[in-house]
């Protein structure tokens, strides 16, 4: 399948050109009537998840809140989620940023330029907030010792604290690439010397193959993480399996790579079955989990995420930390991350593949 036809697919899986209507239908106003509610509760629902995937699959997060207006194609509809909106506090606003800036949904929110620039005095606001508190050093003293890890995947099936010594901290990033947060990341990890591991969606890679090929030029490890990023312990095992090989494959694609050129592969949220696992390392990946984790997509907060950050590597003081480069609150906080590591005297790692790939004879 080419990247061509990987891209039309998910044009068509995510987008479509609904017409909208100006008359509320029944369904319509049932749905607006409960806007208030839900988006009220989305930063409710943040607050009480735990993990990850309950959050993701809430009917609160505001993906989902969104997804519904779309759906009803109502002008109506979405001026209704504008009068909310905008009648949130900037850190339950914050929750929507995705959503409001996405191109499909933003020309329908009349609203958005103007949410657009609170968000943005939001972020400066929080950014600086961190810096008053953790002074950057200057560019100078900005650089971080960085170590390359050869991983044998010919006999290292799975991987959680990546088998590091003392003081070696690995930086992963998951979920992406993002349009515009992946390259300000990368424009991070590059003034500090630092390389570090990627594990790519499928469709995020066919939908920006631009900066997928970015991490990669950069010197960065890409590996991938599915197509669609599904907890694959809800599925069946043949849709699984084809979760992990379309991913890998349209990882390969948008890189301009073959598939053997990405032997490392991440469960998302982490959540595998024996099966899973066997699937995964019969076809020669290297699994990579973690031993810390940033919580990223829970805390939200630059300042907090940063002091949990050095909590967790005080805690573990070395192994496998867990990022996404999709959120705002990482890219803010990761100069302070790598700045830390550094008065440390901490060592960064990247992984890098070695030995032959070789799937079992039996993958399945």
């Amino acid at each position: 399948m080419c990247l061509r036809r990987l891209l039309a697919i998910a044009v068509a899986l995510g987008a479509g050109a609904p017409r909208f209507s100006s008359a509320a239908s029944p369904t319509v106003a049932t749905g607006v009537r409960d806007l208030h509610r839900q988006v009220r509760g989305a930063k409710r629902a943040l607050e009480t998840k735990t993990e990850l995937r309950d959050y993701r699959e809430s009917p609160l997060h505001p993906t989902e809140i969104v997804e519904r207006i779309h759906a009803m194609e109502s002008a109506d509809a979405w001026a209704a989620l504008c009068t909310e909106l905008t009648a949130l506090p900037d850190d339950e606003l914050e929750l929507f940023e995705d959503e409001v800036r996405k191109p499909d949904h933003a020309r329908h929110l009349g609203c958005a330029p103007v949410l657009e620039k609170r968000l943005d005095a939001f972020w400066k606001a929080a950014a600086r907030q961190l810096g008053d508190a953790h002074p950057l050093p200057s560019a100078a003293d900005a650089r971080v010792e960085n170590v390359a890890v050869i991983v044998d995947v010919s006999r290292d099936p799975v991987f959680t604290d990546g088998a590091l010594g003392p003081g070696q901290i690995a930086l992963t990033f998951d979920d992406g690439p993002h349009p515009t947060r992946t390259p300000r990341v990368l424009a991070i990890l590059q003034a500090a010397g630092v390389k570090a591991t990627f594990f790519q969606i499928g469709r995020n890679a066919v939908a920006h193959p631009d900066v997928a090929r970015q991490v990669l030029a950069a010197g960065h490890t890409v590996g991938s993480h599915t197509f669609s990023h599904p907890d694959l312990q809800k599925v069946p095992l043949p849709h699984a399996e084809s979760e992990v090989e379309s991913g890998e494959a349209s990882v390969a694609l948008a890189l301009g790579v073959p598939t053997a050129r990405l032997p490392f592969f991440r469960f998302p949220y982490g959540a595998k079955s024996t099966g899973e696992q066997a699937f995964v390392s019969g076809r020669g990946n290297t699994t990579f989990f973690w031993n810390m984790d940033s919580q990223d997509w829970k805390i939200r907060d630059p300042h907090r995420l940063f002091l949990n950050v050095l909590q967790q590597i005080d805690q573990r003081g070395r192994g496998i930390i867990l990022f996404h480069d999709i959120h705002e609150q990482t890219v803010i906080v990761l100069p302070h991350v790598l700045a830390e590591l550094r008065a440390r005297h901490l060592q960064t790692v990247v992984f890098v593949a070695g030995g032959a790939r070789q799937p079992a004879a039996d993958a399945r």
